[in-house]
């Protein structure tokens, strides 16, 4: 089957990775590959740290349980170590009206079954050496991990080159469609046509497919200095260890497609990082980037299949952890033709009125 894929952020390319493997013939169309949220984002796989509940919870660890395997044939395929790892993500409650929300939620958590450790000054000061002194504590979610969103999508490039997957750079600007089935997408260059068509489109949706999804701008920084032994995350700061550096994140932003690094949002970054971890005074900044989050109303998901089409989009914060899960949504409706129950669960006739 010949499948074309509109998009190539880490949906689209994951996508395209399990198709390809399965033996369909996939060619991606991209904008831009070197765009949107997954070039920028800070790779946390963190659905109890994010305070995710309902279908957004069950969505997240059901992809969180694939995590292992799905970096296990990227690395296979590309030939590239990425680092990931599952050692667990630190809560922080920075203030003691958030420590105490912070304990509640972590309780439910653990009435569900979750891995939770919930740590006093000392305990969380053994934990993690380099935090404030105001910090009173948080919770361990032991089964939270990290992911390098940067190697993983230099990865999954190269795995579309070893596996045969065409990438061509055009601008979609109208997809033909009859009922509930897609005749064409129109890009600027050529019109593209297809047995089946994948459109992970991200921030750019809303034109594509007209569909309320917007851009949310983040700022994220790079930086080389004292490293966390594990994510340290709050309301006011994320602190992320990679392999070599630390990413501290992120804003949140309602400005459109703006690509500026600005003042007031680099400043935001180091005061809330500094506040949780005082050492990262001394750190130097590495790089400033900029990505936009395809965000919509609600902040869920938007998934919708018709009869030669499936729409995945909306992902928002969580777009590097939803990949897995995505992507198995895609494999088993086009080859199995079995229809996942998140096609109901985020069907974008919820905004229907």
């Amino acid at each position: 089957m010949n499948i074309l894929i509109v998009g190539s952020g880490v949906v689209g390319l994951s996508t395209a990775l399990d198709l390809a493997l399965s033996g369909e013939r996939v060619t991606v169309v991209t904008r831009n590959y070197e765009e949107g949220a997954s070039w920028v984002a800070g790779g946390m796989l963190a659905p109890l740290s994010e305070e995710l509940e309902g279908d957004l919870l069950d969505l997240s660890v059901d992809s969180l349980n694939l995590y292992g395997d799905f970096i296990g044939r990227v690395e296979e395929v590309s030939g590239i170590k990425v680092f990931f790892e599952r050692e667990g993500i630190l809560r922080l409650g920075v203030e003691e009206e958030e420590l105490g929300e912070v304990y509640r939620r972590a309780e439910r958590y653990r009435e569900m079954g979750f891995k939770v450790e919930k740590l006093g000054p000392s305990e969380i000061r053994a934990e993690e050496p380099y935090l404030s002194e105001k910090i009173e504590g948080g919770v361990l979610y032991g089964d939270e991990g990290n992911v390098d969103a940067e190697k993983l999508m230099d990865a999954l490039l190269i795995a579309m080159n070893q596996l045969g997957v065409r990438i061509v750079v055009d601008d979609v600007v109208e997809v033909e469609k009859r009922d509930r089935r897609v005749e064409s997408v129109k890009g600027l260059k050529d019109v593209y046509r297809a047995d089946f068509y994948v459109f992970a489109t991200g921030s750019w949706s809303r034109a594509t497919l007209n569909l309320p999804v917007f851009p949310v701008k983040g700022q994220i920084l790079k930086v080389k200095g004292p490293e966390p032994r594990k994510v340290c995350y709050s309301r006011i700061s994320y602190i992320i260890p990679k392999e070599g550096y630390v990413l501290l994140g992120a804003t949140s932003e309602d400005a459109g497609f703006d690509t500026r690094n600005t003042l007031e949002g680099v400043g935001s970054l180091i005061d809330g990082a500094v506040k949780v971890m005082p050492s990262l005074k001394e750190a130097e900044l590495l790089d400033i980037k900029v990505g936009f989050r395809p965000g919509t109303p609600d902040g869920k998901p938007i998934f919708d299949a018709g009869d030669n089409y499936l729409v995945l989009v909306g992902h928002y914060r969580n777009g590097i952890l939803w990949a897995p899960v995505s992507s198995r949504i895609a494999l088993d409706l086009i080859q199995k033709g079995v229809r996942s129950r998140y096609l109901d669960s985020f069907s974008p006739s919820r905004f229907e009125g």
